[in-house]
């Protein structure tokens, strides 16, 4: 799929959630289409949708118009970046602002792979920094495991204070 997701699509649970927008409006969109071709009058209401499925919707159909199939090639591109992305998991000390999140997934987009997909978790035990996972490779830069490494020295700098 040649189509960047924006930040706040960071995780292959929100792309799902995108998926199942996309579907629900495809379905609409078929219902309407038949009824138009069969001459009815009575339009059902659009369903309501996020602005990044909204964006998404206009970018794609931006060189082609939107069609039944058009709409099931996009749900399609969208499950197969679903199952072929790679993935890494951050788990911060506390929930991330939205700013954070956006922060850092860009900065993974940009530095890692253009279509990775984040996933956030947090653990108050961290106490700061944070744990990567990313396939079977753990990084752990928290704080609390700042702390255990230097247990050795921890007594002796609290001596000096």
């Amino acid at each position: 799929m040649k189509y960047r997701l924006p930040a706040n699509i960071a995780s292959a649970q929100d792309l799902k959630d995108l998926i199942l927008e996309v579907r629900e409006y495809a379905g609409w969109y078929e219902h309407e289409s038949i009824k138009k071709r069969m001459d009815v009058e009575h339009m059902s209401e659009q369903p309501t949708l996020s602005p990044s499925t909204i964006e998404l919707i206009h970018e794609w159909s931006a060189s082609k118009s939107i069609s039944v199939q058009s709409l099931d090639n996009l749900i399609k591109a969208l499950q197969e970046y679903v199952d072929t992305a790679p993935t890494i998991t951050l788990t911060l000390a506390a929930p991330p602002t939205g700013t954070v999140k956006a922060n850092l997934v860009n900065w993974c987009r940009e530095n890692i792979a253009p279509n990775i997909l984040v996933t956030f978790k947090f653990n108050a035990t961290l106490l700061g920094g944070m744990v990567v996972r990313y396939g079977s490779r753990v990084f752990d830069w928290s704080f609390r495991r700042q702390l255990l490494d230097s247990r050795q020295q921890f007594p002796e700098i609290l001596r000096r204070v």
